[in-house]
């Protein structure tokens, strides 16, 4: 640990966000903005400990597959009715799929999500660990989905969850959505949907003035063209993916993007963006709504207060989107959602800094996924660099890659995102042993490590998949 803390990272990284109202983005952290660093719960160090990548039993020859893994559907206990009835063609679908009814779950009612109810009384609750592998035959199916706001089923709960079993989440304010999404998605399966071809695209800007999106471009095109080492092969290339990229000036425009969502030049399958996401003020609780974490576009100049040419948002998916059978990577910060608190800045007598009324659900994957879109990877916090280097400054990029990579073998988008859990886990074993585990008569830790390993922790957590998590991108149809 000596030598560790002798090369400790003397800065800290800047948040990937732009203030909507000013066009600024937010100043770099210091080990002050963070307060108390808490350490992680033993179900969060077990994914560390795993012989296997998955967090699932040895009995489970094929995780892809549903009738070994099976897979459930967990409601908040008062959830409106009409939500699960707007979702029975999936539910049906998924019922035929997994072929067994021990592996097949309805959480609903008296066995849902009560009002503030812990992950862990839960899962007690269903007779399952938070840290034991995932046994589908002791209760709570692989493959997971939450419905439900993360008002009412909170960030925290679905996060927890996803360190073991493959959790995606739904959440929509019209239960017309939920309908659209099951019936497309089960459309999708059948091979009902238009064709797609076997392309992803990547869209990235590099906007002026600005220090994060270059460095975030500059790091991870190198990595997706196969430019970083000797021997790597870019992105899509093992498994006969077309990958266009679109990336700064006279690319990675709104209109670009539009043009993506539309189909025109072909329809992707896979689409990565990276990016500012916009933070909208809490003043403002009706415009933070609508478009909390749209993705700032090339147009955007730092210093310049953002407006509607200057980022895409859910109101601005066009009607015509031709999103069907898209799975859609959102590198930005909220681009997920928003939690009500703020994580990382505090007000002067130490209390969470409020940034939403109420935890809140994006409109732009919503938007997406109402129209056909399979599943949304994004952010529900603050996004930073940990993502494309790590907490010295080394360059990672593959953590971007390597799910897009499993999402182009046809892997479940459950599967495709662990990589992430298991980065989670790993830097809360780095932390703990950072905080408490240094040798007797060794130094402390540098408090510049602990904070990036605290900041990188946090990063890693707060992916989340808005969609089932037991779709994936039908490789065998793609034209």
């Amino acid at each position: 640990m000596s030598n560790e803390t002798a090369v400790a990272p003397a800065r800290l990284p800047v948040p990937m966000g732009v203030i909507a109202e000013t066009g600024e983005t937010h100043p770099p952290l210091n080990e002050d903005d963070l307060g108390e660093i808490p350490q992680d719960s033993q179900s969060v160090l077990a994914r560390t400990r795993r012989s296997r990548a998955l967090a699932l039993e040895g009995a489970i020859d094929d995780p892809m597959d549903l009738a070994q893994a099976g897979w459930c559907v967990v409601f908040a206990s008062d959830a409106d009715p009409s939500i699960k009835e707007a979702l029975q063609p999936l539910l049906d679908w998924r019922r035929t799929q997994v072929k067994d009814d021990r592996f097949f779950k309805v959480f609903e009612g008296s066995t849902g999500v009560a009002p503030g109810q812990t992950v862990a009384s839960w899962a007690t609750s269903r007779g399952v660990s938070l840290s034991a592998p995932v046994s589908p035959r002791k209760g709570v199916p692989f493959y997971l989905l939450i419905v439900g706001s993360p008002a009412r089923i909170s960030f925290e709960f679905q996060a927890q969850l996803d360190l073991q079993w493959a959790v995606g989440r739904l959440h929509f304010d019209a239960v017309s959505d939920f309908a659209a999404y099951a019936t497309k998605l089960v459309e999708y399966e059948k091979g009902l949907a238009p064709p797609q071809q076997r392309r992803a695209a990547v869209w990235m800007p590099r906007n002026p003035l600005d220090l994060a999106t270059p460095l975030l471009a500059g790091s991870v095109i190198p990595e997706f063209r196969g430019e970083t080492s000797p021997g790597d092969e870019p992105l899509g290339k093992h498994q006969g993916f077309e990958v266009s990229m679109f990336v700064g000036e006279n690319e990675a425009t709104k209109s670009r993007l539009t043009s993506i969502v539309r189909g025109e030049g072909g329809r992707p399958a896979i689409l990565f963006t990276g990016s500012h996401g916009a933070e909208w003020s809490l003043k403002t609780p009706e415009i933070q709504a609508a478009r909390q974490g749209a993705l700032v576009t090339q147009e955007w100049t730092r210093g310049e207060p953002l407006e509607t040419g200057h980022y895409f948002a859910g109101e601005d998916v066009p009607p015509d989107a031709s999103v069907h059978g898209l799975v859609m990577f959102l590198f930005a910060c909220f681009g997920g959602g928003c939690p009500d608190t703020d994580s990382y800045y505090y007000a002067s007598d130490g209390s969470r800094l409020p940034l939403a009324p109420q935890p809140l659900i994006a409109r732009l994957p919503q938007a997406l996924l109402s129209r056909g879109a399979l599943a949304v990877i994004a952010h529900i916090d603050r996004a930073f660099s940990y993502a494309f280097e790590d907490v010295m400054g080394t360059p990672q990029a593959q953590l971007l890659r390597t799910p897009l990579e499993l999402l182009m073998k046809g892997r479940r988008v459950g599967l495709a995102t662990d990589p992430l859990n298991l980065q989670w886990s790993s830097l809360a074993a780095q932390l703990g042993i950072a905080l408490g585990g240094n040798a007797p008569g060794a130094p402390p830790p540098r408090s510049p490590l602990l904070a990036n390993l605290y900041i990188a922790r946090d990063d890693a957590r707060n992916y989340v998949v808005l969609g089932d998590p037991a779709a994936r991108v039908r490789i065998e149809a793609l034209g």
